[in-house]
């Protein structure tokens, strides 16, 4: 069941890419950032709530999962969906899945661990696919982007990636702290108000949150299956281990170019891509196995 579950979480964040894309049509990627949040903390403190988890609260673990949020869920997932309106799904979902490969790298000084030979593969693996993805030729003619909006799009995609590995890090250390995911997620996501409150304000003026009627449908949308990916994910960990649910849970770039697939007046996908996606996800399975 935990290879279900952990599949699941990758299916409901391969949806909420799709869902995100659609939304941004009529609204930011702020509003979406902001929506999203919001459903997963009301979500995960229920569910914490609910496990019994709060009575580990007061703890010093606490804290540095709040730190973990300072870099990921808000401000990566806003750099994410921004990527998204500028360059698609399946390219963003391909730049971001390289969280750990990033990961691994912060691993050795943070954690002390070391690498080794399926890294090394794994890494060339996630070059490669990057590399096809982000080739101009590999986007239709018809919504091909400019070189400065490719260049752009694929940069906030990989800066989601970097900040999503350093919060992945000081989530490891509070859970070697505080073995309890649901909680620490919980506090993550809570975390991530604190930059997220200060950026929407900065930015009101120029960019107040808005949502036409059309969009707030994918707005909503991508809220719950965020909220369900990450449930599905901590399920996962609950009923299984983790060198099998991390590797299973980071093949949302499959399910997102399936997803275009069959959908696709959201985005058309070209060869280059779902090449580049296959080889990205092999590229992540191997460094997350070694």
């Amino acid at each position: 069941m935990s290879s279900f579950f952990a599949l699941l979480s990758a299916v409901f964040f391969a949806g909420e890419a799709v869902c995100v894309r659609l939304s941004l049509r009529g609204s930011t990627a702020a509003t979406a950032t902001v929506l999203s949040i919001g459903t997963n903390i009301t979500a995960l403190w229920v569910v914490a709530a609910a496990r019994g988890s709060l009575q580990h609260l007061l703890t010093s673990a606490s804290l540095v999962f709040l730190m973990a949020g300072a870099f990921a869920p808000a401000l990566a997932r806003l750099t994410y969906y921004q990527s998204i309106n500028l360059i698609g799904v399946a390219r963003a979902t391909v730049f971001s899945s390289t969280t750990p490969l990033f990961a691994a790298i912060l691993a050795v000084p943070v954690l002390g661990e070391r690498l080794s030979w399926p890294v090394g593969a794994g890494t060339v693996l996630v070059v490669a696919g990057v590399a096809l993805a982000i080739r101009p030729e590999a986007e239709p003619p018809s919504t091909r982007s400019t070189g400065g909006r490719l260049t752009t799009g694929a940069l906030l995609a990989l800066n989601t990636a970097v900040m999503a590995s350093v919060s992945f890090m000081l989530r490891k250390i509070g859970l070697r702290l505080l073995p309890d995911p649901v909680l620490g997620a919980a506090l993550t996501v809570t975390g991530s108000l604190v930059v997220l409150v200060p950026y929407i304000a900065a930015r009101w003026k120029h960019e107040p949150l808005r949502a036409s009627r059309g969009s707030l449908v994918w707005l909503i949308a991508s809220g719950l299956l965020t909220t369900g990916g990450f449930l599905a994910y901590y399920l996962a960990l609950s009923l299984g281990d983790v060198v099998v649910v991390t590797p299973l849970s980071n093949t949302t770039p499959l399910f997102a170019v399936a997803l275009l697939s069959a959908f696709r007046q959201v985005e058309r996908v070209t060869a280059p891509i779902v090449i580049g996606s296959v080889l990205a996800v092999a590229g992540v399975l191997l460094v997350v196995g070694g």
